[in-house]
């Protein structure tokens, strides 16, 4: 059986070509493989869509301002062009990397399987549900914004009988919109899946410090770890084949360093410096992880850091100067203000996840650290502990997409700032202009 979540956003990124899979049913679940006819399908959707989306953008241009129903001035037409640009990059760049993409992910999953089967992952059907709300909450509330502001300017195109022709010209760029919305979705998924390995690492490392009677924190509830389970075949028996099974793992897996009862409480199944060992050979793994996963997603996370800025500029200067100078039309008003609140969430999509697993990284620092100054680990552990300490200070725990910037809050915060910087200078040029 398909792990739900896992299942869920591969079947929506698949319909769109951002994952060129084949999904075979088997006797407990899905064999997933890189397909070459999903591949074509996804290049030739992707591919018309531009196309669409190019040929709108000129066409609505030669129509003339007085007849365009989104571009009413020269600016308007610079901007629009713009959007139109970046969004069809974002979607090229998404799609035509999509397979390599999936390549390493699958591969990935297999490592994934391995970490979930030594820190003894329990599946939870409940955490999944909740995940997949999550995910197909913001999608709806995307989906149907696209469509009021779809509907909003074929309404404004009655007026002057063009209707049929805002729907022509626009309807290639709103399917590229909600594209890049679940490739956003889609790289939010592969970072928490991540986080929640680095969360039970972490909930490992202070149940070997309580054996050992050191008291690092306060003990948690245990986390329903492998929401997103998987079960890898060997690799003489697959290609690129993956399957998602809710059965137990491998005989090839590392042996289990933790059991949890069904009461929920835990305890090591082997000595706290060995547990030491492992952990540190799986924080090297994970963070392994972090960087493939970096290195395939930084071009498209790039582009949608650099949309998100302009579109942060330009819909509060179009929502000011409808203010300004127009008919304060309401329904267009409440249209721009969703559209500020969905390039927020935007944001946040993709610098959350990340956030949290830095804070995770951080955890483990503050972990090994008190282990370290407590003054009750000596000999191997000791030894152990030291070298666990020095790979913390070589291995980062971050995303940097193609080492421009650092996926974390503070970036939020430098992206709003420039946003207000810019936004400033735009509408005092504006006042000069008029």
């Amino acid at each position: 059986m398909a792990g739900g979540a896992h299942a869920f956003i591969l079947r929506i990124s698949s319909f769109f070509g951002l994952a060129p899979l084949r999904f075979e049913p088997c006797a407990n679940g899905f064999t997933v493989s890189i397909s070459n006819a999903m591949c074509i399908y996804s290049y030739i959707l992707v591919s018309i869509l531009i196309l669409l989306a190019i040929y709108g953008q000129v066409a609505e241009i030669r129509a003339g301002l007085k007849l365009s129903v989104k571009m009413s001035s020269t600016m308007s037409q610079v901007v629009s062009s713009c959007d139109v640009l970046v969004v069809v990059v974002m979607a090229a760049v998404g799609v035509y990397g999509a397979p390599a993409r999936m390549r390493n992910m699958l591969k990935l999953l297999d490592t994934i399987a391995s970490v979930d089967h030594t820190l003894s992952g329990q599946y939870s059907a409940v955490t999944e549900r909740k995940l997949s709300a999550v995910l197909l909450a913001p999608l709806i509330f995307f989906s149907l914004l696209l469509v009021d502001d779809f509907c909003f300017y074929v309404m404004q195109a009655k007026t002057v009988d063009r209707e049929w022709n805002v729907v022509i010209n626009y309807i290639g760029f709103y399917l590229l919109w909600l594209l890049v919305m679940v490739l956003e979705l889609q790289f939010a998924f592969t970072a928490l899946s991540v986080h929640a390995r680095f969360r039970a690492l972490n909930d490992v490392l202070a149940l070997t410090a309580c054996s050992i009677a050191v008291p690092v924190e306060k003990p948690r509830k245990p986390t329903p770890l492998n929401i997103f389970a998987i079960r890898v075949t060997p690799k003489d028996q697959r290609s690129d084949d993956v399957s998602w099974l809710m059965t137990s793992t491998p005989k090839r897996r590392q042996t289990p360093i933790v059991r949890r009862s069904v009461s929920g409480e835990s305890r090591l199944l082997v000595s706290p410096s060995e547990a030491i060992c492992v952990l540190a050979s799986l924080h090297g793994t994970l963070c392994d992880l972090v960087h493939r996963i970096d290195d395939s997603y930084g071009i498209p996370l790039v582009m949608i850091l650099i949309s998100t800025l302009l579109h942060l500029i330009v819909t509060p200067y179009f929502f000011i100067m409808e203010i300004m100078v127009s008919a304060h039309r309401v329904h267009f008003l409440i249209i721009l203000i969703l559209w500020c609140a969905t390039h927020l969430i935007r944001i946040f999509l993709v610098v959350e996840p990340s956030h949290y697993t830095i804070m995770e990284g951080k955890r483990t620092e503050g972990l090994v650290c008190r282990l370290m100054t407590s003054g009750t680990s000596a000999g191997l552990l000791s030894s152990r502990l030291e070298l666990f300490s020095r790979q913390l200070m070589l291995r980062s725990v971050s995303y940097s997409p193609i080492g421009i910037c650092t996926l974390d809050r503070p970036l939020v915060a430098s992206i709003l700032g420039a946003v207000t910087t810019y936004l400033v200078i735009v509408i005092q040029f504006q006042r000069n202009d008029t």
